[in-house]
């Protein structure tokens, strides 16, 4: 497929080629694409490296002990709530089983300790019994009280671990890694699965604190990743530096399915307070070895290439310095076949 690919590149630009090459000799205008060179109000920027990270990243454990019954496969995509691992309950039902018995026999003993201290106090206040058998009778009803009391945090607890028995997704994402297999033993607090959620990613990267004052959240900046250039928002600037470094913490949002958790980044951060430069597209630019070039409608529908020198970049955008004006009629597409005074045919790129 790489092959055939290659070969149909190769085809479609040697196409490409011929086409202009016939076009040149039978003195047609080569069809090219323009876009205008225009003012634009931009920044220097510098470049930092950064990494791309989900927002919510977690290895999730088991709150209880117990065989491990079941796990979600790797690549499995759950959603909040959804069940990911399952532990043998059998030991747990049979404990919660105990304890409720165990409140009910409790319930009971306090019904009769109950009635029975009313009684001695009704004989009490008779003058039938002394005080203290009266006094000792409110005593055990107290202590019944006490242990029915004890008995219900218990079935509570077993109640909990019953439940907790099954371990739930806190959020939607994606099984990344399992961390036990079905079989094997968890106690309190091991790590299960790894879950990720990989729809709400941003890119982490760290910037002097001398450029902080050019950051403001919710400004747009570009970010190269995955070999393309994507428009990334700034969510946060952590407003605390690091003391040997002297840099602090920013994140920037990307949206979902531009990046994959983990990717390298490139993130292009202003460095200066922005300033009114003449931009052209990208595209427009034609990269040579000796130099970089545009190639611009000249007088009479002629191409003209002219060496240009890049500076700031912002989105698709890129700051040029050279003989070139706002206004100028840029090819931004067909120039790479183009050669110095060729006659052009031009239309407006969409």
């Amino acid at each position: 497929m790489k092959m055939f690919r290659v070969r149909l590149f190769a085809t479609i630009t040697l196409a490409g080629f011929v086409t202009a090459a016939m076009a040149q000799a039978s003195g047609d205008p080569a069809p090219v694409s323009v876009m205008t060179a225009r003012m634009v109000r931009m920044a220097p920027q510098m470049a930092l490296p950064g990494t791309v990270v989900s927002r919510n990243d977690s290895k999730l454990a088991s709150e209880v002990e117990g065989r491990v019954a079941w796990v979600a496969d790797v690549g499995d995509v759950v959603k909040k709530g959804d069940v990911i691992a399952r532990l043998d309950k059998s030991m747990v039902s049979m404990q919660a089983a105990s304890d409720s018995a165990n409140v009910n026999r409790l319930s009971a003993s306090l019904r009769y300790d109950s009635a029975q201290a009313a009684r001695m106090k009704s004989l009490m206040d008779q003058n039938a019994i002394a005080k203290s058998t009266s006094d000792q009778a409110s005593s055990q009803r107290d202590v019944t009280a006490a242990s029915l009391a004890q008995a219900r945090a218990q079935l509570e607890r077993s109640r909990y671990q019953l439940t907790h028995s099954e371990i739930r997704a806190p959020f939607s994402g994606r099984v990344v890694s399992r961390l036990i297999q079905a079989g094997e033993y968890a106690t309190a607090g091991k790590e299960i699965v790894r879950l990720v959620d990989i729809d709400n990613i941003e890119v982490k990267t760290q910037t002097p604190i001398d450029n902080a004052r050019y950051l403001r959240e919710g400004m747009p900046v570009t970010v190269d990743v995955g070999h393309k250039h994507v428009l990334a928002t700034v969510r946060t600037v952590v407003p605390v530096g690091d003391e040997a470094s002297r840099t602090i913490e920013v994140r920037l949002t990307l949206k979902p399915g531009d990046a994959m958790v983990g990717d390298a980044a490139k993130v292009f951060i202003p460095s200066a307070i922005a300033r009114n430069v003449l931009a052209v597209p990208r595209d427009a630019l034609v990269l040579r070895e000796d130099n970089t070039y545009i190639f611009k409608v000249g007088p009479k529908n002629t191409a003209q290439r002219i060496a240009i020198e890049t500076g700031s970049e912002d989105g698709a955008l890129v700051e040029v310095r050279g003989p070139v004006q706002a206004g100028d009629k840029v090819i931004v597409r067909g120039a790479e076949r183009l050669e110095t005074g060729q006659k052009v045919k031009a239309k407006l790129a969409s």
